[in-house]
């Protein structure tokens, strides 16, 4: 099994952003979004074409995204959130990506 670091660099400054990345070899395309409201990240998984594996995810921390995901499109491992704090509260606008990650254990060596 491996992990992965999913790098996400100035979401701060951003609010909403997109980017690709590969798990298990294979591509997908995260769209994140912050919601002001409620001061929570959310975040879409669509694989290159363009089929959404999952939408309107809340980004919570040790959470597994993937678990209850149904499409056979799906990634093979598991997505999370962890925080380096160590704690418990979800990520805001000024952490995601600096004292919290999105980590992917994958099934690969």
């Amino acid at each position: 099994m491996t992990t992965q670091i999913i790098p996400i660099e100035e979401a701060k400054t951003l609010g909403a952003f997109y980017f690709t990345v590969s798990l298990d070899g294979k591509t997908y395309q995260f769209n994140f979004q912050f919601n002001e409201r409620e001061g929570n990240w959310y975040f879409d998984l669509v694989d290159t074409d363009g089929n959404h594996i999952r939408d309107g995810v809340k980004v919570i921390v040790n959470w597994p995204f993937l678990e209850i995901a149904t499409s056979i499109l799906k990634p093979a491992g598991e997505l999370l959130c962890l925080d380096t704090r160590q704690a418990t509260e979800d990520p805001g606008l000024d952490n995601l990506g600096i004292d919290s990650f999105l980590v992917y254990e994958g099934l690969t060596e």
